[in-house]
């Protein structure tokens, strides 16, 4: 029940977030604006998108903020990363837990909850396999959160570029260089690199 309750808080604040952020944008597209200076276009920009509301997006459900950048593609990744993560922890806090289970009744003599299975290992084996087990629980946390973070970052990052120009319009080109330093006498060799705006 709670799980459904949390799947639906989920959802409507998605609807909420992303029909607040249409009717941004057909509020700013309907509404012209004048070409004559480049501050009003600029200004329509910084308020169509929003990266405060994709790093809001990102922090509550994971990829929502992707979503809102229109990057489609990477939402797989990230509930991948987090589906698998979640998992391995789920998995490796189980088998920690029935090695822990086992250490402790061999210790206070409880031989009739001893698990048969595990007849084959000595005391230190079973102490080993769950400090094993335990730690890669802890690797599989350390690794569900840092996707969690990289969900946020990226979310900010793609945000804060959404309208940055990768067009036609822009060509990076490099040239061998030669030339005199003004400290030393000989020649210095190098490449430069030079950014052209097409027109």
């Amino acid at each position: 029940m709670k799980c459904k309750s949390a799947l639906f808080f989920i959802f409507l604040l998605f609807f909420i977030f992303s029909s607040y952020s249409q009717e941004i944008d057909s509020a700013l597209s309907d509404k012209p604006t004048l070409q004559t200076t480049a501050t009003p276009a600029k200004s329509a920009k910084v308020q169509k998108h929003n990266p405060k509301l994709a790093i809001a997006l990102s922090v509550v459900v994971p990829g929502a903020g992707q979503i809102y950048n229109k990057k489609w593609w990477k939402v797989p990744i990230i509930y991948a990363g987090l589906g698998i993560t979640s998992y391995l922890i789920y998995d490796f806090s189980v088998q920690t837990k029935q090695y822990q289970n086992e250490y402790v009744y061999r210790l206070n003599k409880e031989v009739d909850k001893l698990n048969p299975k595990y007849a084959i290992y000595t005391d230190e084996n079973v102490l080993a396999l769950k400090n094993y087990y335990r730690r890669n629980m802890e690797i599989s946390i350390a690794a569900c959160a840092i996707i969690y973070f990289l969900n946020v970052i990226d979310a900010a990052v793609d945000a804060h570029l959404f309208y940055f120009d990768i067009s036609d319009d822009l060509a990076l080109s490099w040239s061998p260089y030669i030339g005199s330093n003004s400290l030393t006498p000989s020649l210095q060799q190098g490449v430069s690199l030079a950014i052209h705006f097409k027109k």
